[in-house]
């Protein structure tokens, strides 16, 4: 399978969607795409729904991590995440644990689109 992704401005906020073989390149490019649409449009509540083919490894979590600092994703952005696969559910959460340990993320992963919409809109 490949890769698709997309990345929407919504009005209240943005809303990216991946889906396929996930790498550490294709989340660059993804993240790459969620800023410049959020600094665009100067809305920085992010949904994020996504379809993993796989897990990700526990080094493209760690790397993820690297990337949030070095894209400057700082907590004024509220990312609301949700993982389709639910085989794909635990590497998510890792890389969730990684990021707010670390003190980079202001989000959470949820398991419903509507919960997670909800929860982002109320942020």
């Amino acid at each position: 399978m490949s890769y698709q992704m997309s990345v929407t401005f919504m009005g209240g906020y943005v809303e990216a969607h991946s889906k396929g073989d996930k790498s550490y390149q294709t989340a660059v490019t993804l993240w790459r795409e969620i800023l410049r649409v959020c600094a665009e449009h100067e809305c920085y509540k992010v949904l994020g729904i996504g379809e993993s083919t796989a897990q990700m490894s526990t080094m493209d979590s760690m790397n993820h991590a690297q990337r949030f600092e070095d894209f400057s994703i700082i907590r004024k952005y509220h990312i609301a995440w949700v993982e389709l696969n639910r085989e794909a559910i635990e590497s998510t959460k890792f890389l969730e644990r990684v990021l707010l340990n670390r003190g980079l993320l202001n989000g959470k992963l949820l398991h419903d689109v509507a919960e997670a919409k909800r929860w982002l809109l109320t942020q």
